[in-house]
């Protein structure tokens, strides 16, 4: 009898010390495996190594991110996803909580330059920047299908579809493909997005003018252009005059 529970209690220990080196091995060259079980107890603040897959393609990755940290950063993003990994933060699955810090780390590192110069995009903030100094709101420019807006401090613009959903917090809305900072392009851009921004960097006035042509809309406030003049310039004379053209 007294070796069958001193056996238990060996293999009990042996479980307990498994579970640990399992849920804290550090990095060394293998996968590091999360509980979906106990997440209120995963390892904070070591080198942990994740492998997901993005569209059939394997992405293996590693993060130093604590989970307060990738909570934070989920939080902070507007993609339906990554709020939906936030909510059920303390659930989730190993899947998830891969998912989970591969978003948070592709936004905390430097996006890739996409052969792009430090100065490619200064044109498109520039009209921005004019449009805020001169207190117009709900700062929005729409090229072909897409739309652009910049984030409150102006270090990065949005860019979301013209055609395609996402629930939000508030329902439906555009979905976001990426952002532009002065100096490079989301990687995650697809590139028929990328050559319409590079091409509006270049010259924002001329793919305005070249939307609201094509459209029928103002590029800058999105409404139906009437007057004959607007129609022909393809820029009404008010949006043209806030954003510094």
């Amino acid at each position: 009898m007294g070796l069958i529970r001193e056996t238990h209690q060996s293999k009990t220990l042996e479980r307990a010390r498994d579970a640990v080196e399992w849920r804290c091995k550090r990095t060394k060259g293998e996968a590091m495996s999360t509980s979906s079980t106990a997440t209120n107890d995963r390892v904070d603040a070591l080198v942990q190594t994740f492998t997901v897959t993005a569209k059939g393609e394997v992405i293996t990755f590693t993060s130093t991110l604590s989970d307060a940290q990738v909570l934070q950063i989920l939080r902070g993003l507007r993609s339906s996803f990554a709020q939906d990994l936030a909510r059920k933060f303390n659930s989730l699955s190993e899947k998830q909580y891969a998912w989970a810090h591969k978003l948070a780390v592709d936004n905390t590192q430097p996006q890739k330059v996409d052969n792009t110069q430090p100065s490619q995009f200064e044109a498109l903030f520039n009209a921005f920047e004019a449009a805020k100094a001169k207190g117009a709101k709900r700062l929005t420019l729409r090229f072909s299908g897409i739309n652009v807006k910049p984030n409150r401090d102006l270090t990065a613009l949005w860019v979301t579809s013209q055609t395609e959903k996402e629930e939000g917090n508030y329902g439906l809305q555009p979905k976001y493909l990426g952002k532009v900072t002065r100096s490079a392009l989301d990687s995650r851009l697809s590139d028929d997005v990328k050559e319409v921004i590079l091409s509006a960097s270049s010259d924002p006035l001329t793919a305005a003018i070249r939307y609201g042509k094509v459209s029928g809309q103002c590029s800058c406030c999105g409404r139906e252009l009437t007057d004959p003049q607007s129609i022909e310039r393809g820029i009404g004379p008010i949006c043209a005059t806030k954003f510094g053209w």
